[in-house]
């Protein structure tokens, strides 16, 4: 499958310039910026100065590492500039051509995007421990549906409890599939947080490059992924630096997944009967999927119409004051910038799950982490209890012996 050449060199040879001609300085951006209400972050103003053609000091300011790429400012500007994508595209140009040492703005001393740095080089051949897949789920290294795991197994080095996401979603999928799920042992990271945090394009290529004959060779037609940003960019950056990617592939998050088998018939809800009562529970949109998908992917919608149904079994689902597209951010986007601003603005959120319901559910591993450390340091937020969506709809799930 061979590499878009003209998308990839455009991160080199554009100008910030070039890409924010269409900006008229409304401002719009700088009055809903999340960042902006814990420290002095003015979108508009830093748009400003590289227009008036101080690109050069924006670049060597690094101030663009400070950006959440929450893209809250894309949802409210009028001339569809998304700030977050030329901020991946100046650290790009800040680490290749300034000299900017990324890990400095890393969280957990860069351990993580390491990894995936490593898992980019074709000569490091990753073999992963299944040994986490239960017993009574069917997987193969072959097959037409796949899941991909992502960078759970890793997180497991310092965050307890994530691996339950990989155990529900292979259960689920188990469970509605009749055919083995492919679950590969030399599965390597998709690359999102090369690609945005550190504007590392050589690696995320490479990366996908392996990914992708790595799908061919399995026989796979359709990935299912469980975590936010493995499913952006699966369904989005992918195609674009990979044409026949798209074709190929159909790329599914997990809600989706179950969504349409519900509406076919195939499943149906029910009660979980381990519960005593009946929760009060809330949803967090993590940005990935409710800011940087394409407006026709209606997938936090499809989450929302599970939901209310829940609702006429008994669950009380509540919204946040910010929800979908207004959804606050967890603060931290591709593990860069983890620190006391970062940490206030999980707090305010975690304020408003509080409020909302006793479980808040999400569909982001890091999300889940994040929150979960805040609630370490603050007891007034410490009972929620915060799971994954394959967690909380898992016991839910009803396949009838017989599929309408």
């Amino acid at each position: 499958m061979k590499i878009n050449r003209e998308e990839v060199d455009k991160v080199s040879s554009n100008s910030l310039r070039s890409l924010l001609k269409k900006c008229y300085q409304c401002a719009r951006c700088s009055g809903v910026c999340q960042l902006s209400k814990v420290q002095k972050f003015a979108p508009s103003r830093i748009i400003q100065r590289i227009l008036e053609g101080f690109e050069e000091k924006v670049l060597k300011s690094g101030i663009l590492w400070d950006c959440l790429m929450c893209n809250s400012c894309l949802q409210n500007c009028p001339e569809d500039i998304n700030f977050a994508d030329i901020v991946r595209v100046a650290r790009h140009k800040m680490v290749h051509e300034y000299q900017f040492d990324p890990d400095i703005y890393t969280a957990h001393k860069g351990l993580y995007l390491t990894i995936s740095e490593l898992m980019s080089n074709s000569q490091v051949q990753p073999k992963r421990n299944l040994e986490w897949i239960p017993a009574d789920c069917n997987v193969s290294n072959t097959g037409s549906v796949l899941y991909h795991v992502g960078c759970l197994p890793y997180f497991q080095f310092e965050f307890e409890g994530l691996d339950s996401i990989a155990v529900s979603s292979v259960q689920i999928l188990s469970k509605l599939e009749a055919d083995p799920i492919v679950v590969l042992e030399n599965e390597v990271c998709c690359g999102h947080d090369l690609y945005w945090g550190h504007g590392n394009m050589e690696a995320f290529l490479k990366l996908a490059e392996q990914n992708i004959q790595n799908f061919k060779n399995a026989g796979v037609s359709t990935i299912i992924t469980a975590c936010a940003e493995g499913y952006r960019t699966f369904k989005v950056d992918y195609p674009k630096y990979f044409g026949e990617f798209a074709k190929s592939f159909e790329v599914k998050h997990i809600i989706a997944y179950v969504y349409e088998k519900w509406k076919e018939g195939k499943i149906s809800f029910q009660l979980n009967e381990n519960l005593k009562e009946h929760i009060k529970f809330t949803f967090h949109d993590p940005c990935r999927m409710s800011r940087f998908l394409p407006k026709d992917d209606n997938i936090m919608e499809k989450a929302r119409e599970i939901f209310y149904h829940l609702e006429t079994l008994g669950y009380d689902f509540t919204e946040m004051t910010h929800h979908m597209s207004n959804s606050l951010c967890c603060g931290i986007g591709s593990w860069i910038g983890c620190n006391e601003r970062s940490k206030a603005l999980r707090y305010k959120r975690l304020l408003e799950a509080k409020d909302a319901g006793e479980w808040m559910i999400t569909s982001c591993p890091k999300c889940i982490t994040h929150f979960k450390c805040l609630q370490n340091d603050y007891e007034d937020i410490s009972d929620i209890k915060i799971i994954d969506f394959t967690e909380f709809i898992l016991k839910l799930i009803n396949k009838p012996d017989k599929e309408v």
